[in-house]
């Protein structure tokens, strides 16, 4: 069986600002042939180096296939979106941090919610010649030092976060039910102002990324304690089990029972 490999990194200031990670695998793809990817905020940039193509699934049953060049962006879904997990078999990623594409891409993050974006298409002949040289690259740690230097190639604006939309993720990520009112009081801007600033930088609305934040709080806490849902309801904020239910549906099209029980990390098998 063909060893599998693994590697990730952080990379150095000030990439490291915007990228969350850089990473790498390669391996067996799991038998199954799709997966739903769970939402988490953030948007990422894949490669897939087994074969020059990206395919996500649509439709009532998943069946409606769109097909991608081998390196895109995947913008920040508000729900799971449906991947193919035979093309799985060495593919090469950048995961940024909410709000962390701004500097790199023209578009801004709302142009791509709900959305895969040829890298081609956003950065010309360097996104279409960046998988053929990534796979020149003799070793997977090279690999990720490439993207890297690409992405600090591919800056367009200052290298700097703005603090109002630091400040609200940081707000939403510790406390999913701050409500705009307060944010926005906090923050010195209009409700409206800080609506509109949120979503371009990161792709969703603020209630939007606090619901999905608040989701994958209960995961995160499914992996270290095996608890009953009705506790997992209570310690995230949920207003009883009915809407911890819907909430999971809408996220990953499944019951928690379900979701329990074919979820790998941020996949689920279907």
């Amino acid at each position: 069986m063909q060893p599998e490999i693994h590697c990730s990194y952080r990379p150095a200031p000030p990439l490291n600002r915007f990228v969350e990670q850089l990473w790498y695998w390669e391996g067996v793809p799991p038998s199954h042939l799709k997966d739903r990817l769970l939402p988490d905020g953030t948007v990422s940039l894949i490669i897939n180096l087994a074969e020059d193509e990206i395919r996500a699934y649509t439709g009532a049953n998943d069946d409606e296939v769109r097909r991608y060049p081998g390196a895109v962006l995947v913008g920040a879904y508000s729900k799971y979106c449906v991947i193919d997990t035979h093309e799985q078999r060495a593919v090469l990623g950048v995961n940024f941090k909410p709000g962390g594409m701004t500097p790199f891409f023209e578009p801004a993050a709302d142009e791509l919610r709900n959305a895969h974006a040829s890298l081609s298409d956003l950065w010309g002949s360097a996104g279409a010649t960046l998988r053929e040289r990534v796979l020149q690259a003799p070793t997977p740690r090279s690999r990720l030092r490439l993207v890297e230097s690409e992405l600090l190639r591919q800056v367009l604006r200052p290298l700097r976060r703005r603090a109002e939309i630091d400040f609200i993720i940081d707000e939403l990520d510790t406390r999913q039910d701050r409500s705009i009112a307060d944010l926005s009081h906090r923050a010195g801007l209009s409700a409206k102002r800080i609506t509109r600033l949120f979503e371009l930088e990161t792709g969703l609305t603020p209630k939007l990324y606090a619901r999905i934040r608040r989701f994958q709080r209960a995961l995160r806490i499914l992996d270290v304690a095996d608890l009953p849902w009705i506790d997992v309801v209570h310690h995230c904020g949920y207003f009883d089990q009915p809407h911890f239910i819907h909430e999971c549906r809408e996220m990953s099209g499944c019951t928690p029972s379900q979701l329990r029980a074919r979820r790998t990390g941020n996949h689920v098998a279907i």
